[in-house]
């Protein structure tokens, strides 16, 4: 069962947008040179249709998997997450101000998120966090997959976000994901 939820609203420039954090990352991770050779193999127009997006998605991931190991496509990924006009800093730091009115009780905090149905969890003193819908409007019209390389942006979006709540590094590793075909998609928050 997908769970995909679309923002109320989609930017006029998500495929710019996604272009650019994807070059960025891309030059932070491997080469100007093979940059350009993803860039150029793997143009996208501004408004495509969705189908066109999650066709984009599905090339993207498959030129991903097939030159670079897992460890190189988490980062070039997890550097591709969006900042919704700054709305990750704004969330992240009133969550930050929720965590420390907790006195910083990582237990009283995940109990605080789950009465507003978060679905976390404290399992090994490791943070787990369950997200019940996809926002992501790339996937709008994406069919289930095994490959978790899109979603690994997730992870680099909840790595800025708890690291903004905790004021430490974590590193995030998404262990399951909607576009898999889950209920929802859980993450691992690592101290």
């Amino acid at each position: 069962m997908k769970n995909f939820s679309m923002p109320d609203q989609i930017s006029s420039t998500l495929e710019l947008d996604e272009l650019e954090r994807l070059k960025h990352s891309l030059e932070e991770n491997v080469s100007k040179e093979t940059t350009e050779a993803i860039m150029t193999e793997l143009p996208l127009t501004i408004n495509v249709t969705p189908k066109i997006r999650a066709e984009w998605v599905e090339k993207l991931s498959a030129v991903l998997e097939k030159r670079f190991d897992e460890r190189t496509i988490k980062n070039i990924r997890q550097g591709c997450y969006c900042n919704e006009n700054g709305k990750l800093e704004d969330t992240a730091n009133s969550l930050r101000q929720l965590y420390l009115s907790l006195d910083q009780n990582l237990f009283r905090f995940v109990e605080t998120m789950n009465a507003n149905g978060a679905g976390w969890f404290i399992r090994d003193n490791q943070l787990y966090t369950k997200m019940f819908t996809c926002e992501c409007p790339m996937l709008e019209a994406a069919r289930t997959s095994d490959s978790l390389t899109w979603c690994h942006c997730t992870a680099g979006y909840n790595k800025k976000l708890f690291e903004i709540i905790f004021e430490r590094p974590v590193n995030v590793d998404v262990l399951q994901s909607i576009r898999q075909g889950f209920d929802f998609c859980l993450l691992k928050i690592m101290f």
